[in-house]
């Protein structure tokens, strides 16, 4: 990337915007940056290139935005003298080490210079400092990733970790899949793991299995699995294991709990399942005292 850069007041009038649309703005993200400018000011400048009469933000889109708010009139910028491909591979390297753009975003960035750049991955990991790879695999999130997904991923229903996940579905099937995932409140884990055992399913009556009984093929794969850590001594093995098995039954239970079926238990079924609960209940309070207390690491 070249292009000298200096430092000055810019009035926010003079500034551009509109590479906004490559960014998810987030209000939690607002909200914290508007406490760090009243509390301290500006402490790092806005990033900018110059743009006819104005200057174009490639970085501080938060801060212009709350400082608007505030009624500042101008804000601290550094000017970059480069061009529009320049300036898109500047918003990826401005966000790296902070990790302030989440894997959308970026992806926003990159298909932005396939698509209006005409630049093929090469060119694109030339521009970015960025693998192929990397390139290929930020690309799929637009390009293979079913609108309604992206809408997704965009408004927070499902994370970065889980778009990965689908994405390695047929856009046909991609839908149906996020709905499992987000009906049972899956995590990006078990969103892998149901994903790898729907994707290995041989027929469609398997498939619907999968998505219907979503828990039950978590827990058996999961199970399938030796747990067993090398560092670990036999006594701590086991502990490791009981702890494993018990995160899984665990996210079951608070999987099956939030559907709607557990409303429609009938009386009967609550009675005999109550019981159980109040068992589970008293199990469940020696547990968090262990962990609150340490007693498994004082035990000795």
């Amino acid at each position: 990337m070249t292009g000298v850069s200096n430092h000055r007041k810019i009035k926010l009038e003079e500034l551009d915007t509109t590479l906004l649309s490559l960014r998810i703005t987030r209000p939690k993200d607002l909200a914290r940056i508007r406490q760090s400018l009243e509390r301290s000011g500006q402490l790092n400048p806005i990033v900018v290139r110059p743009l006819d009469e104005r200057f174009q933000i490639l970085d501080g889109f938060k801060r212009y935005a709350v400082a608007q708010d505030l009624e500042w009139e101008s804000l601290e910028a550094r000017i970059l003298d480069i061009s529009l491909p320049e300036g898109k591979a500047a918003m990826l390297s401005y966000n790296r080490s902070g990790r302030s753009l989440l894997d959308y975003d970026e992806a926003m960035v990159i298909h932005s210079l396939k698509q209006d750049h005409l630049l093929d991955q090469a060119a694109i990991s030339r521009l970015t400092g960025y693998s192929r790879s990397w390139v290929c695999r930020r690309l799929a999130l637009i390009e293979k990733l079913d609108q309604s997904l992206q809408d997704a991923l965009r408004m927070g229903v499902i994370t970065n970790s889980q778009a990965r996940s689908l994405v390695r579905l047929p856009r046909g099937n991609q839908q149906e899949v996020m709905h499992c995932i987000t009906e049972w409140h899956l995590t990006s884990r078990d969103s892998a793991t149901l994903v790898e055992k729907y994707l290995s399913s041989g027929s469609r009556k398997e498939q619907q299995y999968v998505l219907t009984h979503p828990m039950e093929v978590i827990e058996q794969t999961g199970s399938g699995e030796e747990i067993f850590d090398i560092r670990l001594s036999h006594h701590g093995n086991r502990l490791l294991k009981s702890v494993e098995l018990l995160h899984i039954q665990q996210n079951i239970f608070i999987s099956l709990c939030g559907q709607h079926m557990t409303g429609q238990l009938g009386e009967t079924e609550t009675g005999i399942l109550e019981e159980k609960i109040d068992r589970l209940k008293k199990g469940a309070g020696k547990v968090q005292k262990i962990i609150h207390y340490k007693t498994w690491k004082d035990a000795g």
